[in-house]
């Protein structure tokens, strides 16, 4: 049974050997593609997901700004108080 399986399968490889390799190669190429696809989509979010890291504080400083109050300005940078700062002295 098998002697005769090969004898019917032997031939169709040998004269469809070029259909046989190309499909293992579209099989292949497509199989990376998803992989790359797959990556770069990783590789998005991470991005977009470190943008939103930036973006929240700046949004908030930016209503702070609106708002008049100096953490708009500064961020969390503690102030010094005005009376503490040196003076030079006038002439």
């Amino acid at each position: 049974m098998q002697f005769i399986a090969i004898l019917i399968v032997a031939p169709l490889v040998v004269k469809y050997w070029w259909l046989i390799v190309g499909t293992i190669g579209v099989i292949v190429a497509v199989t990376r593609i998803k992989g790359a696809v797959d990556r770069h989509a990783e590789r998005v979010e991470a991005e977009r997901r470190r943008l939103g890291e930036i973006a929240t504080p700046a949004d908030q400083q930016h209503r702070w700004a609106m708002e008049g109050d100096e953490h708009g300005i500064y961020a969390n940078i503690r102030l010094p108080q005005c009376d503490s700062i040196p003076r030079l002295p006038t002439v």
